[in-house]
């Protein structure tokens, strides 16, 4: 298995190999800008008369300022009854470009075109393996793009810009909309795949053409398709409601026209370059409540609560957002002594009204954001002393203990994301408007113009 990095032999296929972890874990980030890697690695033995074995080592490498993710593989089984050790390696890479989250026009003129290759082997192990290799690409179709410019919501986004509010709920909906991937092509070489694995396979797709019979058509007369590879294609609605799949095998072309797309299918299925299906499936299902957001943009103000209100800051600073604990009655310690409850964002206007500058508060840190000019990140001070933002790298601010306190970055547009690990907080700043994004531990504990975050509108001017 040498595509993409991944290693010919792990340095150990034995359980619990320390080596093999440092192995995959170096490899996996190898090239990826500040990468976020881990390993996670399972082993079992079962002892009797004879010894079985199962190993499975899986790293996975992806970062806040790349393009790049990475995933490696490697598993191995020794069963009891056989001799014959099997061995399984896979890698793939993924290359997604960082596209703006703040503005719904930046989003849509930014090109989200993005690649995917991965490679699999497994077999005997010390035999020449099967091999599959996939190489993929998605992007965007014009289609979508023109519907979703004239999407009725869409219009709604474009009327609050032109009140300078670009961040409100209509505007945060299409501008994550701007950037999903339509259109899907997938090259899939293999060799020496067993008769078993290719049964399998026909049969998973014998059970999708009778699923799917409506909407089927197959040619086994003319194609000509080359050996050894399977293309598929799949092209989206501009609605993203139904599909248009083709598949090309060696022996024949299917086709499936208007496969209708349930809705609760949809965020696994399509794709985006800086969500995972995950999040995606989050803000269809929840509603995005699993991580809630609030924002301050130019004359309007969003709560956790979802209420709107108008604002007019001016050059006194206003309180966003402050944690405040419910009290313990079963402390000694007063919160206001822990440096870890001392949390907050503090926004006014800046140099116009258009502008805003924001202020975070972690314990004894005072992380200010100011505006800067066009596609520029905004100035970063530190507790008086200016700090790095970078496109290309994450900046990272360390507390007393040695302990990651923030770290932040800017997007290609000049969006400049701060995430607080130790509280568990994103905040988004592109000069104009301050999106905060918490965790629903802090529900009931907040104060501010962000409101109480209790699911009660009605109590979202309750003062700290």
């Amino acid at each position: 298995c040498h595509y993409l990095g991944c290693p010919v032999q792990p340095s150990s296929s034995s359980p619990d190999s320390q080596s093999r972890q440092q192995q995959f874990l170096q490899k996996a980030g190898q090239g990826i800008q500040d990468s976020n890697t881990m390993v996670v690695d399972v082993s079992a033995e079962f002892l009797g008369q004879t010894k079985a074995q199962y190993v499975a080592t899986l790293a996975v490498a992806t970062s806040y300022v790349s393009p790049k993710a990475r995933l490696l593989f490697f598993a191995e089984r020794n069963p009891a009854q056989s001799d014959r050790p099997q061995q399984m390696f896979a890698a793939a890479e993924s290359s997604m470009p960082n596209v703006p989250h703040m503005n719904y026009m930046k989003a849509l003129n930014a090109d989200p075109t993005s690649y995917l290759n991965a490679a699999v082997a497994f077999g005997e192990k010390n035999a020449q393996p099967a091999t599959i290799q996939l190489k993929g690409k998605m992007q965007q179709s014009q289609s979508r793009r023109y519907y979703l410019d004239n999407y009725p919501l869409t219009q709604v986004c474009k009327h609050q810009m032109q009140q300078g509010n670009s961040v409100l709920y209509a505007c945060r909906n299409v501008t994550l909309q701007a950037n999903l991937l339509d259109q899907y092509r997938f090259s899939v070489n293999f060799e020496k795949i067993p008769a078993f694995w290719k049964n399998v396979t026909y049969k998973a797709y014998a059970a999708m053409r009778f699923a799917a019979y409506q909407y089927v058509s197959e040619d086994f007369i003319s194609p000509n398709n080359p050996p050894n590879q399977i293309e598929f294609n799949a092209n989206f609605a501009p609605d993203l409601r139904s599909v248009n799949l083709t598949m090309a095998a060696p022996l024949f072309t299917a086709q499936f026209k208007n496969l209708r797309l349930n809705r609760n299918i949809r965020p696994w299925v399509v794709m985006h370059p800086d969500y995972t299906p995950l999040q995606l499936a989050d803000k269809h299902f929840f509603k995005g409540q699993a991580f809630p957001s609030c924002v301050v943009d130019n004359s309007l103000a969003q709560t956790f609560d979802n209420k709107t209100y108008p604002i007019n800051l001016g050059k006194c600073w206003y309180t966003m957002f402050h944690y405040t604990p419910k009290e313990d009655p079963t402390s000694s310690e007063s919160s206001s002594e822990d440096d870890q409850d001392n949390f907050s964002v503090l926004v006014r206007d800046a140099s116009s009204p258009v502008e805003k500058e924001v202020i975070i508060v972690l314990g004894e840190y005072n992380i200010n954001m100011q505006p800067t000019s066009g596609d520029s990140p905004a100035k970063v001070v530190v507790n008086g002393q200016q700090a790095s933002v970078s496109k290309s790298q994450l900046s990272q601010l360390y507390d007393q203990s040695g302990d990651l306190l923030a770290e932040w970055h800017a997007k290609p547009n000049g969006e400049v994301h701060l995430y607080a690990p130790q509280h568990d907080i994103m905040v988004q700043y592109d000069g104009t408007a301050v999106k905060v994004k918490a965790q629903n531990s802090y529900r009931s504990e907040t104060r501010g113009l962000c409101g109480t975050f209790n699911t009660q509108p009605v109590d979202d001017f309750t003062t700290p």
